[in-house]
């Protein structure tokens, strides 16, 4: 698997993860300002990326349902997808790591590996597109500029925990390369 191909699959697995950071990074920065947290319009729900949406997109009281059924849709599927990801994951590296790696076997892990990597993408798009239905044309705008900026290696939300520059790596040689200093 090419280093590209491994760079989307970590976007991918990230987002979640970095999308939660950055609603509470937010929350912190306005807690640290000294802003009241009754000057929040939203309250954010009890799923950060619900709340992130919520923020984001200025999500009304009548998109909300929508909204949660659609993240709830994608949560259990993106899950289910991860694990048996990272199943093979350890299944790759345990057999690449024996006496007599069986290329046969790495070669099928890798190409199931594929499969649900593909399949991501697909569910990816899916919740994409799920949302944009229900959201208003500035809601969509916003959006599209948000998915934009999460799959840019220079964009904010990329830039922020994604294992690229800052996180122990470093630009080299037009590549990335571990920071052993």
């Amino acid at each position: 698997m090419n280093k590209i191909a491994i760079y989307i699959i970590i976007i991918i697995f990230l987002l979640v993860t970095n999308i939660a950071t950055i609603v509470t990074t937010v929350s912190l920065n306005k807690q640290e300002k000294g802003e009241d947290a009754q000057s929040s319009v939203i309250e954010l729900p009890r799923d950060s990326r619900i709340g992130f949406f919520h923020n984001q997109l200025g999500i009304r009281d009548e998109q909300l349902p929508a909204f949660n059924n659609y993240n709830s849709q994608f949560n259990i599927e993106a899950g289910r997808l991860s694990e048996k990801m990272e199943e093979l994951r350890r299944q790759m590296v345990e057999e690449m790591a024996s006496e007599n790696p069986d290329t046969i076997l790495l070669n099928g892990i890798a190409s199931e590996f594929g499969r649900l990597h593909k399949e991501m993408k697909k569910l990816t798009m899916d919740y994409y597109f799920n949302l944009k239905s229900v959201s208003d044309e500035e809601q969509r705008e916003r959006l599209h500029i948000m998915f934009t900026d999460m799959l840019n290696p220079e964009g904010v939300i990329y830039g922020r925990g994604r294992g690229g520059v800052g996180r122990g790596l470093r630009r080299g040689g037009g590549r990335f390369q571990r920071d052993l200093q």
